[in-house]
């Protein structure tokens, strides 16, 4: 559509000067806001101070103005909101189509990972079984190394190193010290994987979905049946989950 022909111009100018605003980090003056979107300095004025009264636009001590607080806000609720949703399912579709196993998305709580969706493929195999609203432990192997790879490496050695370890299965890990060595290669791939860590006879592979200001808003794994979700397929997975999270990512503005 033609801009001279938009039904509502300010609107049209209003979404111009945030992108004008988000690519200046150090921000921009009011006569270069005129300049940049030809408007003049009572119009531009005008149209800032509207923004600032929302929180979108913010002015600094050196008359510079730059992106607001609610903007960063209104970003984050998209990105862990539905907008995640919107990109996810599809996306869990096509990996439980692909690999034949169980697809699950979850999100990190204080108390763990809380299982939000969960995709089985469609066919004659057994599959795990997931039920949204399930609280996981946040050391349950793949997502375990998922979660503590997004915290700080001293976040993450205070919490593995204030408690006992967990042990699940007879594979679990107890020693800190081999958990942070795999938080930090999860943290190099990209993606955490466990064999049998965390129930037995089943493997698992997951990765994160970063937003804006690369924080994890989600995870998405994938588990299966040791008999058959052997490590061979489990890497397989992994390349077409890494795949997929970034593509989410990226529509997140989170890459």
């Amino acid at each position: 559509m033609s801009r001279l022909h938009l039904p509502a111009p300010m609107v049209e100018r209003a979404f111009r000067l945030l992108d004008l605003l988000s690519l200046a980090e150090e921000g921009m003056t009011l006569s270069e806001l005129s300049r940049q979107l030809s408007m003049s300095k009572g119009s531009m004025h005008g149209l800032l101070k509207t923004l600032e009264a929302c929180g979108i636009v913010e002015q600094t001590d050196e008359k510079l103005y730059v992106a607001g607080p609610y903007l960063f806000d209104l970003a984050q609720r998209f990105a862990r909101g539905a907008g995640l949703r919107r990109l996810v399912l599809p996306a869990m579709q096509r990996l439980a189509e692909a690999t034949g196993e169980t697809v699950i998305l979850g999100r990190e709580e204080t108390i763990g990972v809380r299982i939000n969706e969960c995709v089985r493929a469609e066919n004659e195999h057994l599959h795990i079984s997931a039920r949204p609203g399930t609280i996981v432990h946040f050391l349950a192997g793949a997502t375990g190394r998922v979660v503590l790879a997004s915290w700080s490496p001293e976040r993450r050695e205070s919490f593995l190193r204030s408690q006992p370890l967990p042990t699940f299965t007879r594979r679990s890990i107890s020693d800190p010290e081999r958990w942070l060595r795999e938080v930090a290669e999860t943290e190099r791939t990209g993606v955490g994987i466990d064999y049998e860590e965390y129930l037995t006879g089943v493997n698992a592979v997951a990765a994160p979905i970063m937003g804006p200001g690369r924080n994890l808003v989600a995870l998405l794994w994938i588990v299966g049946f040791a008999s058959r979700f052997d490590r061979v397929r489990v890497i397989e997975a992994s390349r077409l989950l890494s795949a997929e999270v970034q593509a989410i990512s990226r529509a997140l503005g989170g890459a």
